[in-house]
């Protein structure tokens, strides 16, 4: 067991009302929750994508609404160390980032008070091992693409308590975790039990109440 208080230190939120993923109202409804929540928490924000398609339409609708509310945000282009040292250098800056993020990057402190996880990581279906385990196994999924997906979001979370005294939030905008019966394999491996699961709008005025908004 671990000696970070992750109960009392960190809140997840797991917004059930986003369209699932191949909606078409799925990114509407999540560009709608991250200019909310980025508002709620005055920045100190990592989103981390699975399709960089995805994060850049989300980029174009979300950062002209922060630069609004003088809310820095940047995306994740190719300088992966620059957009690092940026991020750590500034306390405000909110950052859009790709697979490189979701592992191995630490932020303690105020520099980082919330991730967000749109979309849970399952590897593509065309995805050339998947379809080579998928031919020789009927469970392959359930044996090696969930398992995967699982430690990936664990790994994401882990980025946001680094020390004893960190504090912040995990937003995971797939509502998949609560209406599919794989979701209480996400929830449980992640380090907190404190677990929300609201509308999107209803996560934003949490989060603004607690950021004295």
């Amino acid at each position: 067991d671990s000696s970070y208080d992750y109960d009392g230190h960190m809140t997840v939120y797991v917004a059930n009302d986003i369209p699932e993923p191949n909606d078409a109202g799925y990114l509407p409804a999540l560009q709608k929750l991250l200019v909310d929540v980025h508002r709620a928490q005055r920045g100190s924000m990592l989103t981390l994508f699975t399709n960089r398609r995805e994060m850049e339409n989300c980029f174009e609708a979300v950062q002209p609404a922060l630069k609004s509310d003088d809310l820095r945000l940047v995306c994740q282009k190719w300088a992966v160390k620059g957009l690092r040292d940026d991020f750590l250098a500034d306390e405000h800056l909110s950052l859009f980032a790709l697979k490189s993020f979701w592992e191995g990057f630490d932020a303690p402190g105020a520099t980082l008070k919330g991730v967000v996880i749109p979309k849970l990581p399952f590897s593509k279906p065309t995805d050339p091992l998947s379809c080579e385990r998928a031919t020789r196994d009927d469970q392959a999924w359930r044996r090696y693409v969930l398992p995967a997906a699982v430690l990936e979001t664990k790994q994401a979370a882990g980025r946001l308590i680094r020390k004893a005294d960190d504090r912040g939030v995990l937003i995971l905008a797939d509502k998949r975790l609560v209406t599919k019966g794989y979701g209480k394999a996400f929830l449980n491996s992640l380090p907190s039990r404190t677990i929300k699961v609201l509308p999107a709008a209803a996560i934003a005025e949490e989060l603004a109440r607690g950021n004295g908004a």
